[in-house]
């Protein structure tokens, strides 16, 4: 490492930054601890992720004070497949010719899931030039489809990542099969203190923070919130963040005759995000039963616990077999509708218990998720690098 000056990390990562992105709310928090710890990062975004097809405003230059770098020629997604073909092949030539030619200046590299078709092809190269490259994988992408493909992206990682991260216990055991080199467990970072606002709670307003993703299950909320309704219970849901299929979601919405109680944010920014999630008194966090849900860890699980408040769960496998139902957690049957209701009706039963199950999960975050703790961990495995 550099005596005397401040090192330099790459963050490089596909996708965008726009405020309110909960995508990215791990490389801020990243960024911001690392800070503290005489680390400055720099953040080289590939090009526009698919959730940007409907993404009206501009991506900034700069976040919080650190620099962005964006290495497509364009800021926005092509809806035509040729076109968005030509943006991420030019980006490659980009990504490659900044690797070999400019990437010198940095002292080390974190690498945020790499792909064949956005950053592994710079990482292989780094790593070939003996430049100290960090993983930080934190999704399966071979659970999904085209498999092969994704298999052997996984294998350069494993045998050329200088320290490689995984964000949950089966991403750990899947690599552990595939990496001679030491694996570590670097779970989801959390700024605690972040989320402590004098928000003034709303009784009976449910609130769900997400991707909207296929595997976010957003439409059993609205079954089970229409099911709640119907056995005439006050309840209302709020669903946060930038949403790539909005307008099929009102529609979803307003067939179900529940528009009266969805509210529906859109994008929100980076700051609103604790104040949101402060005014609801019940937290949601749903994920299916699909494999791919199996290996990742949702970094909104944290923001849940630290605000205090009651969350409601799906049982499926993976992060949740973490959780003990009614410990840290509300548990109801993973792709249930009827269980999320019941579920939630006994929640509002139990004003007691939900508040004591409220406390128990926002230690867990402290115990485990503290970005504090974790990204004092992490500066110790960059300066031994």
């Amino acid at each position: 490492m550099q005596k005397g000056k401040r090192n330099k990390l790459a963050v490089v990562f596909s996708g965008d930054f726009p405020e309110g992105n909960t995508k990215n709310a791990r490389l801020k928090i990243i960024a911001n601890e690392l800070k503290e710890k005489n680390w400055d990062c720099y953040f080289l975004s590939a090009f526009p992720y698919k959730f940007s097809k409907t993404l009206n405003h501009k991506q900034p230059k700069r976040w919080n004070g650190f620099k962005i770098i964006f290495f497509s020629l364009s800021r926005k997604y092509p809806i035509l497949f040729p076109l968005r073909a030509l943006q991420i092949s030019l980006a490659q030539v980009v990504i490659l010719y900044w690797t070999i030619f400019r990437a010198h200046h940095y002292t080390a590299f974190y690498y945020y899931n790499p792909r064949w078709t956005d950053t592994l092809l710079s990482l292989y190269v780094n790593t070939l030039l003996g430049r100290k490259c960090i993983v930080d994988q934190t999704e399966l992408f071979s659970s999904g489809g085209n498999k092969k493909w994704h298999e052997s992206e996984e294998k350069i990682i494993a045998k050329r990542a200088t320290v490689l991260f995984v964000i949950s216990k089966k991403l750990e055991e899947h690599y552990k099969t595939i990496r001679s080199r030491p694996t570590y467990l670097f779970p989801i970072l959390i700024d605690t203190e972040r989320f402590k606002t004098d928000t003034k709670e709303q009784n009976g307003l449910m609130g769900y923070i997400g991707s909207f993703a296929a595997k976010d299950g957003i439409y059993l909320l609205l079954e089970a919130l229409r099911i709640l309704i119907q056995n005439g219970e006050e309840l209302t849901l709020r669903l946060i963040g930038y949403n790539p299929e909005v307008d099929k979601l009102k529609a979803k919405v307003k067939e179900m005759g529940i528009e009266d109680r969805v509210e529906i944010t859109g994008t929100v920014t980076y700051k609103e995000i604790p104040w949101l999630l402060n005014e609801c008194d019940t937290l949601l966090m749903n994920r299916d039963s699909s494999n791919f849900s199996t290996y990742g860890y949702p970094i909104k699980l944290g923001e849940y616990f630290a605000c205090l408040k009651p969350v409601v769960m799906s049982d499926g496998k993976g992060f949740s077999e973490d959780f003990e139902d009614r410990n840290e957690v509300f548990k109801y049957e993973v792709d249930n509708a009827i269980s999320l209701a019941e579920v939630l009706t006994y929640r509002y039963r139990s004003i007691g218990e939900s508040d004591a199950i409220a406390k128990r999960g926002q230690q867990y975050a402290l115990d485990y998720f503290d970005s504090v703790k974790l990204g004092g961990f992490l500066s110790t495995v960059l300066n031994e690098l």
